[in-house]
């Protein structure tokens, strides 16, 4: 399974000297397997992407999980997760100081309760539709994604971490234009022109299959 998924919710490794022993195994320049060395801490991060729509029909559901073994960092070290509606993609990370120590695979996140915090997100008409967060989701998000010539709107609930990036590549996708805020339902009503689910398709295919 592709781990690029992985990199919308997370930050790249911090720099500077490196101490601890850490998974994944990599080659040095001697051509031996070794372990990374990280500067803080090692992780290892479980990301589920659920599809609660797939090719325009709307009740069917998908679900990939990518399992990425990496350095830590305090930025690095929570869970996030962000949820557009048709779309909710969910970080499980754990961090651990003694070498070696991220070698057990985390589960998926599991179900989160409703928080009481709503946002506005998009169906196939407008972005006018109320979204109910869920466990540590205390804010709105609307963000612009873009796959080629394809631009759309998003907006959803998500956690404060993921609104600290101004600029998210994965699967061939460009999220810009993070705006995050407080408070039920503040991030806005407004419509939009394009088909949602003409767009929203060939997006979520790159996701999947790329």
């Amino acid at each position: 399974m592709r781990t690029q998924v992985t990199l919308l919710l997370v930050c790249m490794i911090a720099s500077g000297a490196l101490s601890l022993q850490c998974r994944p195994y990599v080659y040095d320049i001697d051509y031996k397997v070794v372990p990374t060395n990280c500067t803080n801490t090692c992780a290892r991060t479980t990301t589920s992407v659920d599809i609660y729509i797939v090719s325009g029909v709307s009740g069917l559901t998908l679900m990939t999980v990518d399992d990425l073994i990496h350095c830590g960092s305090p930025e690095r070290c929570v869970n996030a997760s962000i949820n557009v509606g048709v779309v909710k993609i969910a970080n499980n990370t754990q961090c651990c100081s003694t070498n070696l120590c991220n070698n057990r695979t985390l589960p998926v996140m599991p179900p989160q309760p409703i928080n009481g915090r709503r946002c506005y997100t998009c169906n196939e008409n407008d972005c006018s539709h109320k979204l109910h967060c869920e466990g540590a989701e205390d804010r709105c998000i609307t963000a612009t994604v873009a796959q080629g010539p394809n631009v759309m709107s998003l907006k959803g609930c998500t956690t404060k971490n993921v609104c600290n990036t101004t600029l998210l590549r994965a699967h061939g996708l460009i999220m810009t234009d993070v705006e995050c805020c407080e408070g039920n339902l503040c991030n806005g009503a407004e419509g939009f022109t394009l088909s949602f689910l003409l767009m929203l398709v060939p997006l979520l295919s790159s996701i999947l299959f790329y």
